[in-house]
């Protein structure tokens, strides 16, 4: 292992916010450390689409008994000896399915055990003394420099033999990553520590939260909850004796007046086991024939309450699908690549608001009924105090619940043209909602959407939509009379990032990373003693490095596979640069440059008078969105720039909540 190496881990960075941590107040020393914590949860996200498919992985081999052992060494292993040592008692996972292994054996959970870490060779035995079922077994590597050798080994053997291997590191890019033996590489990078290489402070807080995913993630979908509830519970002691009554009380109604003496013999009956209790209760049959039905559903509690067609009936309610719910209500979903926003209406009023992951058509190509699932989730979200008690409990309810309260959808999806899956979506996505009439059903792109925006008082002029978020795209759109809505006419732009978005925030990152590594090669070669302008120090500190490190900035840049992740990071960039354009002409040159080539190209071309379907600037009306519209200083920008083009529109209309504005244009 290459020693010399080593100060070039981001995890080995020296901090520039805590350099002089020692000469300053504790309470300033505390505060320093408390915000470094805070941005720690934000690197997991570029991670979460990884330990999402290792979660996916790991379910089936768990759900068959295969062994989960993490390996770690110093804090890396303590902490993974921690997960390892709770899923038993949490979730009620067989004893030995989860094991932690830390170099040196247990007595370095307590007492450090010098040099352990660095004897691949042991690694090795460790995993051979195991006897791995390679079809059932998982290994979770642990090793906040990505390097250690001891995790080395273990993975190599695992990886060898065919078990599935996954990593979770906090630097890129690392041994660990090059050495081909992980299926699943879990990077996020926490950056420098308050106390240079202490990564017992942010990577042990951010391989925490990794851990507590992976495995909680993994129990939900064996079927260890019931909703949030820990139903696959064993009553072993005073405290989770009274947690299995409590649970039992909440979801089934035939035990909600029941004594203690009462639910206890009940536990008595079904094992201890919480969900035997509840499928008892609710079936009436007996504990046998519940166990068969429970087996057969795979151990998901909910999927047995299927089977037996006795879905949970919350205490002293009627099931609430005894009747059906009155069609009062208007969807909106803006479906974009960062989150989905759901809007419901009732009359002229906004009555619930909900969100759920991503659902970019683009990125989930191969995946639709992920994306459907995302939206009905959204729109659950969005109803939630319209939701009778009760029907959140089982998915079945509430998704049939949704079936029977709207008069009309629209919903709009980034990527949908791209992907072309109209066709394959609006069947389904009516079915899901309840919606037979065609005309109370609208699937666009989101961008469409935006038109609804434009006031009735303005009649119906051309529209001009201009976007400006993590990429950009221009679209015109004119009235149709026969459909009595905008419809677009032209587009330019919106190539995707790769391709170029001018005036986006992925390109107004790029620049600044540019320039940020161009600043950094100059003080490596000695080409200058400034140590770097004011633009540049910001987009390292933000990358969580020093100017001077270029190694440093490309690796966090380039910390993760997954280009989406990439794309979110560089376009993380984009409010810093923003945040300078006043203080420094650098940070105002990139963004001037390209909010000229926005309005000058992307625009320009809709606006060119020998275009097709051109029409003047004093009849259209200009339509803004994206999240960098609703920067001030990037829409003083923009302004001059319009003006400078002698583009002067019948009106300009800015959108912050397209869901939103949907949602009140459905209901007039």
């Amino acid at each position: 292992m290459d020693l010399g190496s080593l100060a070039n881990l981001q995890t080995e960075g020296v901090n520039p916010r805590t350099v002089h941590i020692d000469r300053m107040s504790t309470l300033e020393m505390c505060t320093v450390i408390n915000a470094d914590d805070q941005k720690v949860a934000e690197t997991v996200v570029p991670c979460l689409p990884v330990i999402a498919g290792a979660i996916d992985a790991l379910t089936p081999r768990v759900r068959q008994g295969g062994r989960v052992i993490y390996v770690g060494a110093g804090t890396s292993g303590r902490l993974g000896v921690l997960d390892a040592s709770e899923i038993p008692p949490t979730f009620a996972a067989p004893r030995g399915q989860f094991v932690g292994l830390i170099a040196g054996g247990d007595a370095a959970i307590r007492s450090a055990q010098e040099g352990a870490e660095d004897n691949e060779k042991a690694g090795e035995e460790e995993m051979k003394a195991l006897n791995l079922n390679p079809e059932l077994d998982s290994i979770i590597g642990i090793a906040s420099s990505g390097r250690t050798p001891y995790v080395l080994g273990c993975l190599a053997f695992a990886k060898s033999i065919g078990c599935l291997t996954i990593a979770v590191v906090c630097t890129s890019p690392s041994a660990i990553g090059s050495s081909g033996n992980t299926d699943f590489l879990i990077a996020p990078i926490s950056g420098p520590e308050v106390v240079t290489g202490s990564t017992r402070l942010k990577a042990g807080t951010v391989t925490k939260l990794v851990l507590n995913m992976l495995s909680t993630g993994t129990m939900i979908r064996t079927g260890k909850t019931y909703g949030n509830m820990m139903v696959d519970l064993v009553a072993s002691n005073l405290k989770l004796e009274q947690r299995s009554r409590n649970i039992l009380r909440r979801l089934s109604a035939k035990c909600h007046s029941a004594s203690d003496e009462e639910l206890d013999e009940l536990l008595a009956k079904s094992n201890r086991s919480v969900k035997l209790a509840i499928l008892a209760a609710e079936s009436g049959e007996s504990v046998a024939t519940c166990q068969g039905y429970l087996e057969a559903a795979g151990g998901v509690l909910a999927r047995a309450l299927a089977v037996i067609s006795k879905p949970i009936s919350r205490a002293n309610e009627q099931n609430p699908m005894s009747s059906k719910a009155t069609r009062k209500f208007v969807l909106c979903i803006d479906g974009g690549g960062t989150k989905c926003a759901a809007v419901v209406a009732e009359g002229t009023s906004i009555v619930g608001r909900g969100s759920a992951g991503p659902c970019n058509l683009t990125d989930s190509i191969g995946n639709i009924d992920s994306v459907i699932d995302t939206l009905l989730e959204a729109t659950k979200s969005a109803m939630k105090d319209h939701l009778p008690s009760g029907v959140e409990q089982l998915e079945s309810s509430w998704k049939a619940y949704l079936q029977t309260c709207f008069t009309s959808v629209w919903i709009g999806l980034a990527g949908l043209e791209r992907a072309g899956l109209e066709e394959v979506l609006a069947p389904k996505l009516r079915e899901a909602f309840g919606i037979s009439e065609e005309n109370n059903f609208r699937l666009t792109n989101d961008v469409d959407q935006l038109t609804a925006a434009v006031p009735t008082t303005q009649g119906t002029p051309s529209v001009l939509v201009l976007i400006a978020g993590t990429g950009s795209v221009a679209m015109r759109y004119d009235w149709s009379q026969g459909q009595q809505r905008y419809t677009r006419s032209a587009r330019s732009g919106g190539w995707g990032h790769m391709l170029g978005d001018e005036g986006g925030g992925y390109s107004i990152g790029m620049k600044a990373i540019q320039h940020t590594l161009a600043v950094s090669e100059d003080i490596t070669l000695g080409l200058t003693t400034s140590g770097g302008d004011e633009l540049a120090k910001a987009v390292a500190e933000k990358l969580g490095c020093q100017v001077s490190e270029s190694a440093s900035v490309l690796n966090n840049i380039l910390a993760q596979n997954y280009s989406r992740s990439v794309k979110a990071r560089i376009a993380s960039i984009a409010p810093v640069v923003l945040e300078l354009m006043d203080g420094t002409n650098t940070a105002g040159g990139i963004v001037n440059a390209q909010v000229e080539k926005l309005v000058g190209e992307t625009l320009g071309r809709l606006v060119n008078p020998q275009s097709t379907g051109y029409h003047p600037s004093e009849g259209t009306v200009l339509v803004l969105a994206g999240g960098l519209m609703k920067n001030a200083k990037y829409r003083a920008s923009l302004e001059a720039q319009l003006s400078s083009h002698n583009l002067l529109f019948q009106g300009t209309v800015v959108v912050e909540d397209a869901a939103g504005v949907g949602a009140k244009y459905l209901s007039r």
